[in-house]
């Protein structure tokens, strides 16, 4: 992988060289991410190999040199918001391999799809259908679209990350289907060229997926619609437990699951996000305070749920290590400096010594982690630092 423990140290370990981390950090005062963004293309590489069409969901990690990289791989890009898609073609991301996704777009976001004449338009709504046709019908122009589809289907993941439970707010519910065909079949403004649908995030057990791709695959078959495109959204998982020994895997096992459970001629389209991106990303934050009470060892960093929301919102499990292995043993509690009780990263973790001043890298962070940093009490937006073929880049 592509960090790797080596004589007590941590290295950012690449093709061409090493780079301790304890060196990156040398000069640095304030938490930052690091992304080596080629254990990122790696994977890249394995959608791109399978004969999908991958659009990279890029509320993941939005960073402007990942999306350039991605764009001459030939990737495609799903965002789901107006910044994100300004964004995308800022970077070079061709309209045609732009898919919108979002269930809030509203007249300004869809004149802009329609504008740059993206892709295809999901459409999470009969309300966003009969908008969108207005537009057309108004500026006299045609969109392709695909129908988002809340299939109920209950995925096992954390419950706020499921998105297509019978009350969730994501697409179109499937006993709706009927009214919606029928009322879109005369719109000569509309093409409906597909269906979509996305189960939820961080989901590792493949059966799900083969649920989902035969569901939909049904649903492509009987539908009264000429339709070519299935999009089957992303939602592929880490173990975040591990260092990922098991990804590659992982990736090719739930490739070949879409493409025999499908049972279509349609042009397949997959969403990866997380598994694309989660691993390559450390977030390095300083050790401020050891803070010793009656009841807790306490470490403090200068990190906390401002750069990484994810343990607060859902949880979350994120490896932390100490750049450098001091001898010994210490069971902590890793928290921020957030004035909330919910900044913490982890409780009651075993960890070789730490002591103030030292620098702790939390792992696989690459993941909605940048994305959904805010700046609550004032606090900076951490830096991202990228690093490919020898070249750094700093958003």
């Amino acid at each position: 992988m592509a960090y790797q423990l080596k004589n007590n140290q941590w290295f950012l370990k690449t093709k061409s060289v090493d780079l301790p981390l304890e060196e990156v950090v040398a000069s640095r005062n304030r938490a930052f991410y690091l992304y080596d963004l080629q254990d990122a293309l790696t994977r890249a590489d394995q959608f791109l190999a399978s004969g999908f069409a991958p659009h990279y969901a890029m509320k993941a990690n939005s960073h402007p040199r990942l999306l350039r990289e991605l764009g001459s791989k030939g990737f495609g890009i799903d965002v789901v918001s107006l910044g994100e898609l300004q964004k995308a073609l800022a970077c070079g991301v061709s309209p045609s391999k732009i898919i919108f996704s979002g269930i809030a777009k509203d007249r300004e976001e869809l004149e802009a799809a329609l504008h740059h004449k993206i892709f295809q338009i999901n459409v999470e709504s009969f309300e966003e259908l009969k908008h969108l046709e207005q537009i057309c019908s108004e500026k006299n122009v045609t969109a392709d679209v695909a129908l988002r589809l809340n299939i109920h289907l209950s995925a096992p993941t954390h419950a706020h990350v499921q998105t297509t439970t019978p009350d969730s707010k994501f697409g179109i519910d499937v006993k709706q289907i009927p009214e919606v065909v029928s009322w879109v079949k005369g719109k000569k403004n509309l093409r409906v060229k597909g269906i979509a649908t996305h189960i939820g995030s961080q989901i590792t057990d493949l059966s799900v997926f083969a649920d989902m791709a035969r569901a939909m695959g049904d649903l492509y078959k009987n539908l009264d619609l000429p339709l070519e495109r299935l999009d089957l959204g992303g939602g592929l998982g880490i173990d975040y437990k591990t260092q990922g020994e098991e990804d590659s895997g992982m990736a090719e096992r739930y490739l070949k699951t879409l493409k025999e459970s499908h049972g279509t001629n349609a042009k397949i389209l997959v969403e990866p996000g997380r598994f694309l991106v989660a691993r390559m990303g450390v977030l390095l934050a300083k050790v401020i305070y050891v803070k010793k009470t009656t009841t807790q060892n306490f470490v403090i960093l200068n990190a906390g749920m401002n750069c990484l929301m994810r343990p607060a919102l859902y949880q979350a499990f994120h490896r932390i290590i100490p750049l450098h292995a001091r001898p010994g043993k210490e069971k902590y509690t890793v928290v921020g400096p957030i004035c909330e009780s919910t900044d913490k990263f982890a409780v009651d973790r075993e960890m070789s010594v730490v002591e103030r001043g030292d620098w702790v890298a939390i792992y696989d962070a690459g993941a909605y982690g940048a994305t959904m940093s805010n700046t609550y009490n004032e606090s900076p937006l951490p830096e991202q630092w990228s690093y490919l073929d020898g070249v750094w880049e700093v958003s």
